[in-house]
């Protein structure tokens, strides 16, 4: 099965569990097959506190990584450590409309918190593609799903997990599109597709 026919069993089965429809993803090939994340809590990660590349490599390599992961952080104009984003770059203005028309035409409701975890998961996925070289493999794919703690908190079940990935994913076609690909790749290969 492709990336853009994801079946419905799984959003079903978050929808009896959740028992209602808290925050819809796109899929990475924007189809209309929805998945779910119901967050409880969301704190936006402090983007200075994730993975660096492996110290013991070359240091201009990590000294070079860090310098462009700070350069995205600031072009994206969102403050380090705050628990609520809105979308500031025409990148993320575009992502925010496609995943609000997404959730609103599946019968979702649109919401603050709905904009920030978009734009969070999105944005740490790209930083994680620029502290890994823009190198994402499946490795780099399931360590950065299996530690983050954004889709941990995400995650009450493998739906809504799916669902936050799907975001996730989704999201690298806007802010850091050069890497959605990998992303993509990685993302199909995990789910056995």
């Amino acid at each position: 099965m492709s990336i853009t026919a994801r079946p419905r069993t799984a959003t079903l089965a978050a929808l009896a569990v959740v028992g209602a429809l808290a925050l819809t993803g796109c899929t990475p090939a924007g189809d209309a097959n929805p998945t779910e994340a119901t967050p409880t809590t969301t704190t936006v990660p402090d983007e200075s506190a994730a993975a660096t590349p492996d110290a013991g490599g070359d240091g201009s390599a990590t000294a070079d990584a860090l310098a462009e992961r700070d350069a995205f952080i600031a072009a994206q104009q969102q403050p380090v450590g705050q628990t609520t984003l809105t979308a500031k770059t025409p990148e993320q203005q575009e992502l925010v409309a496609q995943q609000r028309a997404h959730v609103e035409a599946n019968g979702g409701q649109w919401s603050e918190q709905a904009e920030t975890v978009t734009l969070a998961l999105a944005l740490d996925a790209c930083e994680t593609s620029i502290l890994n070289g823009h190198q994402v493999d499946q490795d780099v794919y399931q360590m950065h799903v299996a530690s983050s703690p954004l889709i941990q908190s995400l995650a009450i079940d493998d739906a809504s997990r799916e669902g936050a990935v799907s975001i996730m994913v989704f999201g690298t076609r806007f802010l850091c599109p050069d890497d959605a690909p990998q992303w993509e790749q990685a993302w199909t290969e995990s789910s056995g597709q």
